[in-house]
């Protein structure tokens, strides 16, 4: 079964259950808005087995496509499946992809793409916040330029990126702020 088609007409997570449930195998090619490559999902038997999306791999390159809103994709039943980077089931995979894009939803009103990050002063508690400050220099960046950064190196994805920011500006290690609305508050839960 060979499929061509834009997400707007079928998005990517009903397209992945329809190809989980239906126990096909095959490669999965998602291209961006423009038609040049974005990623490629592996499925075998109807288990997802490899995605790939830019630098990521396995899981986090699988929620950084289903991220996706515009462009196409393609299944191709005898596509290359390469080597296995996921072994967990496609259900609880997109359950945590749609909880992921909820979360980053939120994230996105404390930290958007064109609000800029400055250092304060204080250390990284983790990998992805010391690449957050890494990519900060004496000026700051833009939240979209950090995340870019990010998926381009492979390191991480949008989500872990925002919780990074998120948790830096709570402990006063960063300050965001959009230019003609001031410092953006907290977006840290209440627990």
């Amino acid at each position: 079964m060979s499929l061509k088609g834009t997400i707007a007409e079928l998005a990517l997570p009903d397209l992945i259950e329809i190809t989980s449930l239906g126990n096909k195998t095959g490669t999965l090619t998602v291209t961006n808005p423009d038609g040049s490559p974005a990623g490629q999902i592996a499925f075998k038997q109807g288990r997802l087995t490899r995605a790939a999306f830019g630098a990521l791999e396995g899981e986090r390159a699988f929620y950084a496509l289903l991220g996706m809103k515009e462009g196409g994709f393609s299944f191709d039943p005898a596509g290359d499946l390469g080597e296995p980077s996921i072994d967990l089931p496609t259900g609880s995979l997109l359950m945590e992809a749609m909880r992921r894009q909820d979360e980053i939803g939120r994230l996105r009103g404390g930290c958007p793409a064109p609000a800029r990050v400055t250092l304060l002063g204080g250390q990284p508690d983790d990998r992805v916040e010391a690449m957050v400050l890494g990519y900060l220099g004496p000026g700051g960046r833009t939240v979209g330029d950090i995340v870019d950064g990010a998926l381009i190196d492979g390191i991480a994805d949008e989500y872990e990126v925002l919780r990074a920011i998120d948790r830096l500006r709570t402990r006063k290690v960063v300050k965001v702020h959009d230019e003609g609305i001031g410092p953006l508050p907290s977006m840290e839960r209440e627990r």
